[in-house]
């Protein structure tokens, strides 16, 4: 979950000060507005007379019990009824949490504070904002033109859809050059620009009506039209959008980014709960691949796997890097190498159908399952399942499963 909320604090300790600055590195923290304001409570109560006060108010005070209450009353005339508030204070008093929290305060924490206490109560706040149904967002880039990026997205797209029996959303957001639909052998009827255009009305009924179905799966396409006359100009608000109504409507969101760095691009890969860069094993991928884990590592954190895939491995044999030079100069270990096989993926391409298809035994098959599994994020879950030894356990799937069986009914 990532919290898309603004953010204001009103403070005084400089504890206070770096624990909230500490939030805007946070990716928990990076579709949200931060201000920082130094004054405490008093200053809230002047500055947001005259302004909206923001979904999440921070503010400290140092005042003992009697003069807070009158600095919470005053606070209360220049808020919005809809504004959580958390309250930072030097009294430590269980009866005067109990009585903050029964007049609406949504948290108190005493002084000093943490980023990480100011992120665990605002994680409690707003946890449900976001369902904890929604899909994962999986974004794959090629660390050089002609990685290979999208057609192995467009296979692992269609295996998650067969694999895990649940729905996937495949999105081409190359404009200009996508070949999602040539590579699935579709023809769209509306395509990504059209949500793009239209993002200010976005809904899911809507979007549903630019999807393209592949077949008799769960895999539904949001293609490019490929056309480099659309006269559209990408931007993050529109993306962001798209990317936020897209999440309730599928179990995995794959996401098929050009090779190219713009803002909207930078944004979605920040955002993604799964980065895939495709690689050639060679030294000009390498040095992007560098590069682009450097930029993205403060902005994504700990929490969100940042993966690399070597594809077509063997096609230069004495000339590529190995595995092990990824690993050294990125401290990422390669989870997959696809190898080199052309007979395979040029029959894939010309018959319009995916390797599974098209070359079901070949080790480069193989390892596009292998890379399913790993991003899936439900073989681990299952995993985990089995170690136990509750006899009413069921796994997190099959609940899912049952909820949505029920949401049909």
């Amino acid at each position: 979950m990532i919290l898309r909320i603004p953010i204001s604090a009103y403070l005084i300790n400089a504890d206070s000060i770096a624990a909230v600055e500490a939030l805007k590195e946070d990716r928990y923290f990076f579709r949200s507005t931060i201000e920082i304001y130094e004054g405490g409570i008093d200053a809230a109560i002047t500055q947001l007379a005259e302004k909206r006060t923001p979904a999440l108010l921070i503010v400290e005070t140092t005042a003992n019990q009697e003069q807070m209450f009158q600095q919470l009353a005053a606070l209360a005339n220049v808020c919005d009824p809809e504004t959580r508030l958390v309250l930072i204070g030097k009294e430590n008093d269980i009866g005067l949490f109990r009585t903050l929290i029964a007049e609406g305060i949504s948290d108190y924490l005493i002084t000093p504070v943490t980023g990480e206490q100011i992120k665990e109560t605002a994680t409690k706040i707003f946890q449900g904002e976001e369902s904890e149904s929604d899909g994962r967002i999986i974004a794959f880039v090629g660390m050089a033109g002609g990685a290979g990026s999208s057609v192995i997205s467009h296979n692992v797209a269609h295996a998650l859809s067969e694999h895990y029996d649940e729905q996937v959303v495949c999105v081409d957001m190359d404009i200009p050059f996508g070949t999602a639909m040539l590579n699935y052998n579709m023809q769209p009827r509306q395509t990504i620009v059209d949500a793009l255009t239209q993002s200010a009305g976005l809904d899911a009924s809507m979007l549903n009506q630019f999807f393209s179905e592949y077949g008799d799966t769960k895999l539904s396409i949001l293609g490019s039209p490929a056309s480099l006359s659309t006269g559209l100009h990408v931007t993050s608000d529109p993306v962001d959008k798209l990317l936020r109504v897209l999440k309730p409507m599928a179990g995995f969101i794959v996401v098929d980014l050009p090779h190219i760095w713009e803002g909207w691009v930078n944004d979605v890969l920040a955002g993604a709960d799964e980065v895939i860069m495709v690689c050639h094993p060679d030294l000009t991928n390498l040095r992007n691949a560098k590069s682009v884990v450097e930029f993205l590592g403060p902005k994504r954190g700990s929490d969100a796997p940042t993966r690399v895939v070597l594809n077509q491995t063997g096609a230069a044999k004495k000339a590529e890097l190995s595995p092990g030079d990824f690993k050294d100069a990125l401290a990422i270990e390669p989870c997959v190498s696809i190898p080199y096989d052309p007979e395979a993926f040029g029959l894939a391409l010309n018959n319009g159908e995916m390797m599974s298809k098209a070359s079901a035994k070949s080790k480069a098959t193989e390892a596009i399952g292998e890379l399913t599994k790993i991003i899936s994020d439900r073989e681990v879950a299952e995993e985990e399942e089995k170690k136990g030894l509750g006899l009413f356990k069921k796994s997190k799937k099959k609940d899912k499963d049952e909820d949505k069986g029920k949401k049909k009914k």
